[in-house]
């Protein structure tokens, strides 16, 4: 895959999607081949120097609120520290409530992760089927491709519904660990 821009990969369950992301964010070793971000070659690289960020549905960490979940991405980054940048996150994503990750929706817990991933500033943004449960999805994609904009990743997102593949520059088909490309 050489695309950069949004990239939506569909696919049935099984088909190879999550170990797709898995092996670009360096979680697992791909057999063969090699894992380019932004022109680099990463295949060597361990995770945290890829430039990466992964998310997934599961990506939270339940004893923290809110507001420590988005600081917690600012304080793995290197660089100053913005109180006006994690407002203007949290506005673009409608993150208007609080409390204790585990104490949220499944679709909260989603947005909080996916914007906490935004303010650690990666060249390429992964969401592993995270976006399922937020309640305003369309909204919530248009504000992340806005977003993306602002920040200049590149986003690969994976999911089951076709119609996402709308929002995307170029959308692939995953099936029995092929992609095959779309547009």
């Amino acid at each position: 895959m050489e695309d950069e821009g949004i990239i939506c990969i569909t696919g049935h369950n099984g088909s190879g999607k999550t170990t797709l992301l898995n092996i670009v964010a360096g979680f697992i070793k791909q057999d063969s081949g090699h894992v380019i971000v932004s022109g680099k070659d990463v295949s060597t690289l361990p995770p945290e120097e890829r430039g990466v960020v992964y998310v997934a549905q599961d990506s939270f960490i339940p004893s923290l609120t809110v507001d420590k979940h988005l600081n917690f991405a600012l304080k793995l980054r290197k660089g100053m520290r913005s109180t006006e940048e994690l407002a203007n996150v949290k506005q673009k994503f409608s993150i208007n409530f609080s409390g204790k990750m585990k104490e949220l929706s499944l679709g909260q817990r989603e947005r909080v992760a996916i914007a906490t991933a935004v303010l650690r500033k990666p060249s390429v943004l992964l969401i592993d089927e995270a976006l399922s449960n937020i309640s305003d999805k369309e909204a919530f994609i248009k504000s992340l491709i806005d977003v993306r904009r602002s920040y200049g990743f590149d986003l690969v997102f994976t999911t089951q519904d076709q119609e996402d593949s709308a929002y995307a520059d170029h959308h692939y088909v995953m099936s029995k660990g092929t992609l095959i490309k779309r547009f």
